[in-house]
């Protein structure tokens, strides 16, 4: 690919200065995928890769999802741009956690679920994720627990149980996707959580929620009264259905 003409570095200049005042967000589609490009391309016109890669992989977002083999296939892709495009989904993710852990209070499950969402972007398969939060409601780690596939995630009760103890806090929130489906429990789904129930309860950790994710919506079992409570102090399972 050719280096870039004095008309478009001229280009690149008003990009900046546009993100800059402005923000990304204020760009095209592929005008952010040239711009984000600019990092691996620091003399080089990216306006034509940044159309070539949108034509093969659909949108911004299959860009980034793509693999890196995939990328490498498209010309004027080299081996640090493959790597960089692949990583950026991942990056943004790791900074969503680390801007979020132990300092911002999840005081509603929309906050919850926006910042859950963050998470599972990008993924194929199904995954579970065990989230431990303090008294304040501040996320304190996050715990992976399961792949799957792509319609099914089979929980072991002592991987669940190992990783609230982990966490180190008594409340918890269970979630997993469902990225070929929509935001509803299966019967599995029920029974299952029924059983973690009672086994945190055993431990004396509270599920506080288990929440199902798609890439648009979520089910909260708490909310839909579809979430049993262990009493720690009886031992009894309390169930609101």
């Amino acid at each position: 690919m050719a280096k870039e003409s004095s008309q478009h570095k001229g280009h690149r200049q008003r990009m900046r200065a546009r993100v800059e005042q402005y923000g990304l967000e204020s760009l095209e589609p592929h005008e952010a995928l040239e711009y984000v490009l600019y990092i691996t391309n620091t003399r080089k016109d990216t306006n034509g890769l940044a159309h070539v890669l949108m034509d093969r992989f659909g949108d911004f977002a299959g860009v980034l999802d793509a693999s890196e083999e995939d990328l490498l296939t498209v010309e004027g892709v080299g081996p640090s741009t493959a790597r960089m495009l692949h990583l950026l989904p991942q990056v943004g993710r790791y900074y969503t956690q680390c801007a979020v852990n132990g300092k911002k209070c999840m005081k509603t499950t929309d906050q919850l679920v926006e910042y859950l969402m963050a998470q599972f972007a990008g993924t194929v398969q199904e995954r579970a994720l065990l989230a431990a939060l303090d008294g304040r409601s501040r996320i304190k780690g996050l715990f992976w627990l399961r792949d799957g596939t792509s319609d099914r995630v089979s929980l072991e009760i002592k991987d669940v149980v190992a990783a609230a103890l982990k966490g180190g806090t008594d409340s918890v929130v269970l979630c997993h996707n469902h990225p070929n489906g929509v935001a509803l429990p299966s019967r599995e789904d029920l029974m299952g959580t029924e059983n973690i129930v009672r086994a945190l309860g055993l431990v004396k950790v509270h599920l506080r929620d288990h929440i199902i994710l798609t890439e648009s919506e979520y089910f909260s079992m708490r909310e839909a009264n579809r979430l049993p409570f262990y009493d720690f102090q009886t031992g009894e399972m309390l169930r609101p259905y």
